[in-house]
Protein backbone atom coordinates (compact mmCIF):
# COMPACT_ATOMS: atom_id res chain seq x y z
CA UNK A 1 0.00 0.00 0.00
CA UNK A 2 2.65 2.40 0.67
CA UNK A 3 4.49 1.66 -2.41
CA UNK A 4 1.12 2.74 -4.50
CA UNK A 5 0.52 6.26 -2.51
CA UNK A 6 4.64 7.06 -2.78
CA UNK A 7 4.43 6.27 -7.00
CA UNK A 8 0.58 8.12 -7.15
CA UNK A 9 2.99 11.03 -5.17
CA UNK A 10 5.95 11.20 -7.37
CA UNK A 11 3.59 10.79 -10.11
CA UNK A 12 1.99 14.18 -9.25
CA UNK A 13 5.06 15.85 -8.75
CA UNK A 14 6.70 15.09 -12.39
CA UNK A 15 3.13 16.39 -13.42
CA UNK A 16 3.44 19.77 -11.72
CA UNK A 17 6.96 20.13 -12.60
CA UNK A 18 6.40 19.90 -16.29
CA UNK A 19 2.60 22.15 -16.76
CA UNK A 20 4.91 25.27 -14.97
CA UNK A 21 3.38 28.35 -16.18
CA UNK A 22 4.74 29.97 -19.29
CA UNK A 23 6.90 33.48 -19.01
CA UNK A 24 6.73 35.70 -21.99
CA UNK A 25 8.40 39.01 -22.51
CA UNK A 26 5.25 41.37 -22.73
CA UNK A 27 5.44 44.73 -24.49
CA UNK A 28 5.29 46.69 -27.50
CA UNK A 29 7.35 49.23 -28.57
CA UNK A 30 4.41 51.71 -29.75
CA UNK A 31 4.91 51.92 -25.38
CA UNK A 32 8.36 51.03 -24.70
CA UNK A 33 11.26 51.62 -26.61
CA UNK A 34 13.38 48.91 -24.87
CA UNK A 35 10.91 46.58 -26.35
CA UNK A 36 13.12 45.86 -29.00
CA UNK A 37 16.04 44.31 -26.86
CA UNK A 38 13.70 43.35 -23.53
CA UNK A 39 17.04 41.68 -21.73
CA UNK A 40 19.39 44.60 -22.26
CA UNK A 41 16.63 47.32 -21.48
CA UNK A 42 15.59 46.10 -18.39
CA UNK A 43 11.89 44.93 -19.31
CA UNK A 44 11.15 41.37 -16.87
CA UNK A 45 9.27 38.96 -18.35
CA UNK A 46 5.45 38.29 -17.69
CA UNK A 47 3.68 35.32 -15.94
CA UNK A 48 1.32 34.16 -18.76
CA UNK A 49 -2.39 32.93 -17.93
CA UNK A 50 -2.88 29.19 -17.70
CA UNK A 51 -4.22 29.12 -21.36
CA UNK A 52 -0.90 30.47 -23.07
CA UNK A 53 0.60 28.39 -25.03
CA UNK A 54 2.97 29.91 -26.72
CA UNK A 55 5.34 33.37 -26.60
CA UNK A 56 5.12 35.43 -29.72
CA UNK A 57 7.34 38.25 -31.28
CA UNK A 58 5.87 40.05 -34.38
CA UNK A 59 8.40 42.67 -35.96
CA UNK A 60 7.00 45.08 -38.61
CA UNK A 61 10.12 47.35 -40.08
CA UNK A 62 9.08 49.55 -42.34
CA UNK A 63 11.97 51.98 -41.51
CA UNK A 64 15.48 49.98 -41.06
CA UNK A 65 16.09 52.49 -38.05
CA UNK A 66 12.77 52.41 -36.29
CA UNK A 67 10.78 48.66 -36.25
CA UNK A 68 7.83 48.03 -35.04
CA UNK A 69 8.12 45.35 -32.61
CA UNK A 70 5.32 43.50 -30.16
CA UNK A 71 6.09 40.35 -27.75
CA UNK A 72 3.06 38.54 -26.05
CA UNK A 73 1.99 35.68 -24.43
CA UNK A 74 -0.36 33.63 -26.92
CA UNK A 75 -2.63 30.76 -26.45
CA UNK A 76 -4.00 28.17 -29.54
CA UNK A 77 -2.48 26.63 -32.77
CA UNK A 78 0.86 28.14 -33.75
CA UNK A 79 4.02 27.39 -36.26
CA UNK A 80 7.19 26.44 -34.16
CA UNK A 81 9.64 29.16 -35.11
CA UNK A 82 9.53 32.18 -37.94
CA UNK A 83 8.25 32.94 -40.71
CA UNK A 84 8.84 36.05 -42.72
CA UNK A 85 7.34 37.94 -45.40
CA UNK A 86 8.23 41.73 -47.21
CA UNK A 87 8.85 43.57 -44.29
CA UNK A 88 7.01 41.24 -41.40
CA UNK A 89 8.67 38.89 -39.27
CA UNK A 90 6.29 36.21 -37.02
CA UNK A 91 8.15 33.94 -34.48
CA UNK A 92 6.38 31.88 -32.14
CA UNK A 93 8.37 29.80 -29.08
CA UNK A 94 6.73 27.63 -26.21
CA UNK A 95 9.57 27.90 -23.44
CA UNK A 96 10.62 30.47 -20.99
CA UNK A 97 11.69 34.09 -22.27
CA UNK A 98 12.07 32.90 -25.44
CA UNK A 99 11.26 35.47 -27.26
CA UNK A 100 13.32 37.84 -26.32
CA UNK A 101 15.27 37.97 -30.13
CA UNK A 102 14.07 39.28 -33.18
CA UNK A 103 14.28 37.33 -36.23
CA UNK A 104 16.32 34.59 -35.20
CA UNK A 105 15.64 30.51 -35.74
CA UNK A 106 14.04 29.10 -32.95
CA UNK A 107 16.58 26.17 -31.55
CA UNK A 108 14.86 24.45 -28.34
CA UNK A 109 11.25 23.96 -27.49
CA UNK A 110 9.81 23.44 -24.20
CA UNK A 111 10.29 19.72 -24.08
CA UNK A 112 14.19 20.25 -23.75
CA UNK A 113 14.16 22.92 -21.83
CA UNK A 114 12.49 20.84 -19.34
CA UNK A 115 14.14 17.60 -20.12
CA UNK A 116 16.99 17.93 -17.88
CA UNK A 117 14.39 18.09 -14.67
CA UNK A 118 12.27 15.33 -16.00
CA UNK A 119 14.97 13.14 -15.93
CA UNK A 120 16.36 13.66 -12.86
CA UNK A 121 12.99 13.30 -11.45
CA UNK A 122 12.68 9.74 -13.77
CA UNK A 123 15.95 8.35 -12.51
CA UNK A 124 14.62 9.35 -8.84
CA UNK A 125 11.81 7.21 -9.27
CA UNK A 126 13.40 4.44 -10.84
CA UNK A 127 16.18 3.85 -8.12
CA UNK A 128 13.57 4.54 -5.00
CA UNK A 129 11.17 1.91 -6.80
CA UNK A 130 13.91 -0.77 -7.13
CA UNK A 131 15.35 -0.45 -3.62
CA UNK A 132 12.05 -1.46 -2.65
CA UNK A 133 12.42 -5.18 -4.01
Amino acid sequence: MNKTIFITALLLAVYAASSQALHCYVCSTDTHSGCSNPEQNGISSTLCPDTATYCSTYTVNLYDDFPNVVRQCKSGDYSYGCTFSYATSTCACDYDECNYVDNSPITASAAAAKAPILLTLFTAACAIFLSFF
